[in-house]
C-alpha cells in the first residue's frame, strides 16, 4: 500500500483542515503507508526543515522494488516520522507486519473496541479491496472515526485483479453519504507509479467508461 504525489496532496488538506481543530491528531492506517514520491515533490509540499528532521529508511531499496520501481535512486522516508512531524500520531493495522509496525487486525471482522471512535483521521491506501467482506470493512473504516474526524481512501476502479473488487463511484453517496458523511472528494485517477498520474471527473452515478488501470481517490 502506497502514497504518490496526488494522494499524499489530499492526505496534507486533510490533516491541515482537521489539525485546526484538533491536535495533536490522531491516525489510524490500514496498511503501512510506504511513500513513494520523489524528494524535491515531497520536499515542495512538507518544507525543507520538516524533512530534513524525518529519517530515511534503510530498506528503501527492497521497498521501491516491491511496488516495481527498481533501481529508484530517491531515498524512502519513514511515513511515521513524518506523520508525527504533521501532528499525527498514527496506529497501523494490516493482516500482516511487512513494515514491522502494524498491529495485527482483519477488517473482514468487527473492529477492535478499543479502535472504535477514536481516530481523527482513517487512512485507505488501497486496503477495502483486498477484504472479501468489503461492507465489513468499510463500516469498520467508519466506526473508528472519532466525531467530526476524516477518511481519506484510494480504490481500483478498472484495475482487473487488482483485488477483489473494483468499485463504483455511487458506493461512496450511497453508503457514505447516507451514513452521516459528507462527501468531498471524489476523483478518478489514471496512470502508473513509474509513470506518474492524472487526474479525472467522475459522475458519482452517470455512467461512464473510465481508462484501464484506473483507480478512485476519495475524502
Amino acid at each position: 500500500m502506497a502514497i504518490e504525489g496526488i494522494y499524499f496532496q489530499l492526505l496534507k488538506q486533510a490533516i491541515d483542515r482537521r489539525r485546526a481543530t484538533r491536535a495533536p491528531m490522531q491516525g489510524l492506517f490500514l496498511a503501512y503507508p510506504d511513500l513513494l514520491m520523489p524528494r524535491s515533490a515531497l520536499a515542495g509540499l512538507v518544507g525543507e526543515a520538516v524533512l530534513a528532521r524525518v529519517p530515511t529508511r534503510a530498506d528503501a531499496a527492497a521497498i521501491w522494488e516491491y511496488h516495481g520501481l527498481k533501481g529508484v535512486a530517491d531515498p524512502l522516508y519513514d511515513s511515521i516520522a513524518l506523520l508525527r512531524e504533521m501532528g499525527v500520531e498514527p496506529t497501523v493495522i494490516d493482516v500482516a507486519k511487512l513494515r514491522g509496525d502494524e498491529r495485527i487486525v482483519d477488517l473482514n471482522d468487527p473492529l477492535p473496541r478499543d479502535l472504535a471512535q477514536r481516530f481523527d483521521l482513517v487512512v485507505d491506501t488501497g486496503t477495502c479491496e483486498h477484504c472479501f467482506n468489503v461492507g465489513q470493512a468499510f463500516a469498520n473504516s467508519c466506526e473508528a472515526l472519532a466525531a467530526g474526524g476524516i477518511l481519506v481512501h484510494a480504490a481500483p476502479l478498472t484495475r482487473i485483479n487488482h483485488g477483489f473488487w473494483s468499485f463504483n463511484p455511487t458506493v461512496y453517496p450511497d453508503f457514505f453519504e447516507d451514513n452521516g458523511f459528507k462527501l468531498q472528494v471524489l476523483l478518478g485517477v489514471a496512470g502508473s507509479l513509474a509513470e506518474g498520474f492524472r487526474t479525472f471527473a467522475l459522475d458519482p452515478f452517470g455512467r461512464a467508461a473510465p481508462p484501464p488501470e484506473a483507480g478512485i481517490y476519495v475524502v
